[in-house]
């Protein structure tokens, strides 16, 4: 397993050839539901296309239609996949089951095999655009645009990629493997073993909201560190870092060291302390700047009343740990997994409930680029993603959000863990320098 200083370049997409068919929209096979599903406030922030590829080694001659007529049948029962969004009269997106407009639906072949695109961790922009299809004339235009699209790309050797893009303000990344699981469910002629919840007002903001601390999660940072320039002034690269269980141990050996830490620790918390301290120091900011890592923390237990097991939609919230680059970088990295510990911690209900009364009254502001934001996807089930010849060999997303990390599963060993960052060149350079464990 190759060390974290070995880091994967995505691949350039300059030498992939893809041939495309025209798109057509593929409908729900039976009628379905009108009318709107009312978008919490969760949802109207996670206004973002979400792209991910779905690599397998084999698959049929006619993969390409089982794959379309299986989208068919489960958008009867993910029918607002197959609506479009729309404004209340209150302004508030919304999805409109009126608008039965599909999803669009492409069939390509590329001239290669799936070996000879390596690590599909995370994708260069140019082979994510040719395996992803998204409607060109629709860019830019949220309520006209698909909610979801899909692309079956078969390669040289029989294998296939299946590429999504999904509106982020449908689901989160459980409520979204739920339903490629569901999808290729039908695909093997099986029935759904989790069926769809959309009624999402069990997440309405309370009235009058009721708006708690603590408030660091509200704060805007100033870019004391002129990282503006910094990421104007040079080329964004992509790089993913293996980490194998003996790169794991070491890791959480570090991140125990220093006598701070009271409890056991994850795997995760350990990483992120890794990755945050080491980003900081790589982007040379300055002690006095103030950074900020956030995590998204699923809170379907978490709620008196729990949201229904099959509840498609957003539901999770963004706890964050709050200091100077001085302070943390200073200190024994067993203190920086006691603050990313305490922020999980205090996810409860009356902490997920304040914050969607937050950005109901307030809004989202966009991150600064002092923010980290890390997602961890290694216990996304996309195990179970198998239409008929398979488990996926390979997951994997593209056009990382520059303030943006994700933990994925090692597609060589479940138990490894693969860290996708976007950086400006010089310190990305500077991050593989200090990942040498």
């Amino acid at each position: 397993m190759p060390s974290p200083t070995e880091a994967f370049k995505a691949v350039d997409g300059s030498g992939l050839a893809v041939e495309r068919s025209i798109p057509i929209a593929v409908h729900p096979e039976y009628e379905t539901p009108g009318g709107f599903i009312f978008l919490t406030s969760i949802d109207q922030v996670a206004h973002i296309v979400v792209s991910t590829v779905y690599c397998f080694d084999r698959s049929s001659e006619n993969a390409a239609d089982v794959v379309k007529q299986a989208l068919s049948k489960v958008l009867v029962h993910y029918y607002p996949l197959a609506g479009r969004l729309a404004r209340s009269t209150e302004g508030k997106l919304i999805v409109d089951c009126q608008k039965k407009l599909g999803v669009p639906f492409v069939e390509a072949v590329a001239d290669c095999d799936l070996d000879s695109l390596g690590d599909m961790s995370v994708l260069h922009p140019d082979v994510l655009a040719k395996l992803v299809y998204k409607d060109p004339t629709t860019q830019n235009m949220p309520e006209i645009a698909p909610l979801l699209t899909a692309q079956v790309t078969k390669l040289t050797n029989g294998g296939l990629i299946l590429g999504i893009a999904l509106n982020h303000c449908m689901s989160d990344g459980i409520s979204a493997i739920k339903f490629i699981n569901s999808w290729a469910e039908i695909a093997r002629g099986e029935p759904l073993s989790v069926v769809p919840c959309h009624d999402r007002t069990i997440l309405k903001p309370r009235m009058p909201p009721q708006i708690r601390g603590p408030y660091d999660d509200f704060v805007q940072l100033s870019d004391v560190s002129n990282l503006t320039a910094l990421y104007e002034k040079e080329q964004l690269v992509y790089r993913s870092f293996h980490f194998d269980s003996e790169k794991l141990a070491a890791v959480k050996g570090m991140a125990t060291a220093g006598g701070q830490v009271k409890r056991s620790i994850t795997s995760f918390v350990a990483l992120a302390a890794l990755v945050w301290r080491t980003r900081s120091m790589a982007l040379g900011m300055k002690p006095h700047q103030q950074t900020m890592l956030t995590i998204p923390v699923d809170f379907r237990s978490k709620l008196t009343t729990p949201v229904p097991h099959g509840f498609f939609g957003n539901a999770v919230v963004f706890p964050c740990c709050l200091c100077t680059a001085g302070e943390f970088i200073d200190e024994p990295i067993s203190s920086t997994t006691e603050r990313i510990t305490k922020a999980i911690d205090r996810v409860n209900e009356d902490y997920a409930r304040s914050r969607i009364d937050y950005l109901d009254a307030y809004g989202f502001e966009e991150f600064a680029l002092g923010t980290l934001l890390i997602s961890s996807w290694t216990k996304l089930d996309y195990g179970s993603s198998d239409f008929g010849w398979g488990e996926p060999r390979q997951f994997g997303t593209g056009s990382l959000p520059a303030k943006s990390c994700l933990f994925m599963r090692g597609w060589r060993d479940k138990k490894d863990v693969v860290v996708v960052l976007s950086l400006p060149v010089s310190a990305m350079t500077t991050v593989q320098e200090l990942l040498q464990i």
